[in-house]
């Protein structure tokens, strides 16, 4: 069973709905189209093209966000402690533009201009299905910025990666600035990523962010983003929420 108590949930409905707090999230009463229990308490996240944009984006999402055990947003900085995402997932469903950004590290500085992601977490179709019973093949990409001012560039880390096969991920960074990724499943390459940031991020407000986002938003209310996390886990390390 994957534990919400210090998350809460974006949707893709218009606001003032568009979150829904901690405790809600973790009452027994709380139900969604957009988040689902799968079998042995798993998570399914859906987000359909057709969504509500959420703010300071043009595209939908149904996201989990750091909270405190209280439900207030919770966010910090790099140099505060070691910092720790870790996921089992597996992504079910992309749009036509063919990718789902399954977690990020997200910029709460930039607030209230919109903010801008140190890392996403992306599963980006590369060969479709074809009609002879072959399966879509993607690719597990780290799409990061080592400076607040750099643009994002992406780094593959695992290929041939089958739609709908499990994969499993790391996200690591310390005190120190050093961000590790570690990612394993049925694609090639070894899945592993190690960089020290730019000590210009030791100022910034970070936090994690979880579930599907799509960068599509145009089609039918059937196009979306599906993704079935089997073990989702953030860990600070002092703990200091």
């Amino acid at each position: 069973m994957i534990d919400l108590a210090e998350w809460n949930l974006t949707v893709p409905v218009p606001m003032p709905v568009a979150q829904v707090q901690t405790a809600e999230l973790n009452s027994s009463a709380f139900r969604s189209l957009y988040l689902t229990r799968g079998e042995g308490g798993s998570l399914v996240f859906w987000v359909p093209v057709t969504g509500t944009p959420q703010p300071f984006s043009s595209y939908p999402a149904t996201e989990l966000r750091e909270t405190r055990p209280d439900g207030s947003a919770y966010a910090w900085k790099y140099r505060e402690a070691d910092a720790l995402l870790q996921a089992e997932a597996a992504v079910q469903q992309v749009p036509s533009r063919p990718e789902v950004i399954i977690s990020q590290i997200e910029d709460q500085t930039a607030i209230p201009a919109a903010p801008q992601a140190l890392l996403q977490l992306v599963y980006r179709v590369e060969s479709p299905a074809t009609g002879n019973g072959q399966v879509a093949q993607g690719q597990l990409i780290a799409r990061l910025r080592e400076s607040p001012s750099d643009s994002p560039k992406d780094v593959i880390l695992l290929e041939h990666l089958p739609l709908n096969s499990r994969f499993s991920y790391d996200i690591k960074l310390t005190r120190s600035g050093v961000l590790t990724i570690r990612a394993h499943g049925a694609g090639s390459r070894n899945g592993d990523l190690g960089l020290q940031l730019d000590n210009a991020w030791s100022n910034h407000h970070l936090y994690f962010k979880a579930g599907a986002r799509l960068r599509d938003g145009e089609g039918p209310a059937t196009e979306g983003g599906r993704v079935l996390f089997y073990r989702l886990i953030s860990m600070h390390q002092p703990n200091n929420r």
